[in-house]
């Protein structure tokens, strides 16, 4: 089992249902403080592969210091580093080849559904959805024509509205690319029996892992993880 020491990039979460969240507020941490926590999971690190970083919370392209973030990581001696992301700006550009040649060997891939009607009304994000998936593609491609290995997995985010979608979600990722995905509940939230049902049975004929911590019959998720302050 892979361990992550996961790191907050600012307040915030990307890609949440705002019909939930309406008047969600999203800030950065300054640059010094997350090199500071990534130096510190660096230093800490105890035995096992590693040490690797996560960097959660807040849309890391929407950092304006992420390649020194990433830089940060890799000077620090850090294995593996991952970014958790709703993949929008992930095809603009060369960001997919930049966070390649930076260092960066694992996406996690946000969708709230399967199809951009959906998903994008969730996110309040025309386009989001075509983004993502397109950006997961040129993230492998980048990593490709340079010869490096990388992983996408996939976070879908489940709450009251979007719950009839998950199946098609978890579709989507495998499509994607991903090789996993974590499900994980809105607080109080119960996913119907049938739901999940379906959920594991398309995943498994796609040739995913479904995970989800305390989301039977999900398994826990597969990256142990430990906060750092930042």
């Amino acid at each position: 089992m892979i361990a992550f020491a996961q790191i907050q990039l600012g307040c915030g979460e990307t890609a949440v249902c705002m019909r939930c969240h309406p008047e969600r507020a999203v800030s950065m941490f300054p640059a010094e403080q997350v090199v500071a926590a990534v130096g510190r999971a660096a230093a800490e690190w105890g035995a096992g592969p590693g040490p690797n970083v996560s960097f959660v919370g807040a849309e890391p392209f929407a950092h304006p210091a992420l390649v020194r973030l990433v830089n940060a990581a890799v000077q620090a001696g850090c294995e593996r580093i991952r970014l958790r992301t709703d993949g929008g700006a992930l095809f603009v550009g060369g960001n997919a080849a930049g966070v390649v040649q930076a260092g960066v060997r694992h996406v996690e891939l946000v969708l709230l559904a399967g199809d951009s009607v959906t998903h994008d009304g969730l996110a309040d994000r025309p386009g989001l959805f075509e983004a993502a998936i397109s950006g997961a593609g040129a993230f492998t491609e980048a990593a490709r024509v340079v010869g490096e290995h990388v992983s996408v997995t996939g976070l879908v985010r489940v709450c009251r509205h979007n719950a009839p979608h998950l199946s098609s979600a978890v579709l989507a990722l495998a499509k994607a690319g991903a090789v996993s995905v974590l499900v994980e509940r809105a607080e109080g939230f119960m996913l119907p029996s049938a739901t999940l049902a379906e959920a594991l049975r398309v995943a498994t004929v796609a040739g995913v892992a479904l995970h989800g911590d305390g989301v039977s019959p999900f398994s826990a998720e597969p990256w142990t993880v430990r906060e750092v302050a930042v």
